[in-house]
């Protein structure tokens, strides 16, 4: 990732304090429900969301998430409150942060909050203690209806093993993609992807020349237009009354035959 990365917050966390302005408590509580909205942790639906905070969830049963505790032994922790809503984590050591391998589109990292990096050898042994980025530190997303898949460098996914006594271990040596291979990833709403609105361009300008090509009698279809006549068509365009100013410049000019 670039650039300074931003503080993981998690709801319910006191903001740092101020300095009160009295006059401005309407412009507070707007600024602190946006602050609440921002925490809420929503489900990833594209390969843009895995860039930041993950929480990743798997539906077996019990529901558990991913997790480290502090000496970096990775595993299957149990989450209760997986189908109450959008869960959300309760620990650092449950977030990961994903980040996409430079000059890749399809490889990222899952770094862990003790700052190691997820890893699968060839044997489908998955650790999370690795302090460099090397091969086994690579993991390729798969979007499904049901989730993400993650597929190791050695061609293989990793999934949620139940075994008996009602437990679950963490391996990555599947060859499809499945029910045990596909979690849920929830990241918070601040860090989902956005995509970029096109502004709209104004088309005031094309119109005028196709009106000059329909109906000028001289010029050779040229039309000459400053910057304030550019304001002009822009402003009859948004009042509706584009034709009409059109026609009052063709007669200006003498360009149309028709129009006197």
């Amino acid at each position: 990732m670039s650039g300074k990365p931003s503080k993981l917050s998690f709801k319910g966390d006191k903001d740092k304090k101020k300095k009160k302005r009295k006059h401005h408590s309407v412009e507070k509580e707007e600024r602190e429900r946006a602050s609440a909205g921002d925490q809420v942790w929503v489900r990833v639906d594209s390969l843009e969301d895995l860039i930041g905070p993950l929480f990743i969830t798997h539906p077996s049963d019990p529901p558990v998430c991913l997790t480290v505790d502090e000496d970096d032994r990775f595993m299957a922790y149990p989450l209760p409150n997986l189908y109450d809503g959008n869960p959300e984590p309760i620990i650092m050591q449950q977030v990961f942060v994903g980040s996409r391998i430079v000059g890749s589109t399809d490889a990222f990292t899952l770094k862990s909050a003790n700052g190691k990096y997820l890893s699968s050898d060839k044997f489908g042994v998955v650790e999370c203690n690795s302090e460099a980025i090397g091969g086994q530190e690579e993991w390729r997303p798969t979007l499904t209806d049901a989730g993400v898949a993650f597929q190791s460098i050695h061609n293989k996914f990793i999934m949620i093993d139940e075994i008996a006594g009602g437990g679950v271990r963490v391996r990555a040596d599947s060859d499809e993609v499945g029910f045990c291979e596909t979690f849920r990833l929830y990241c918070q709403a601040r860090f989902k992807y956005k995509p970029k609105t096109k502004k709209k361009s104004d088309h005031s300008g094309e119109v005028e020349i196709d009106q000059v090509k329909k109906f000028q009698s001289w010029g050779g279809g040229k039309v000459i237009q400053t910057k304030a006549d550019g304001r002009e068509l822009k402003k009859a365009r948004t009042e509706g009354r584009l034709a009409e100013t059109l026609l009052d410049r063709r007669e200006k000019v003498k360009a149309d035959r028709y129009c006197k």
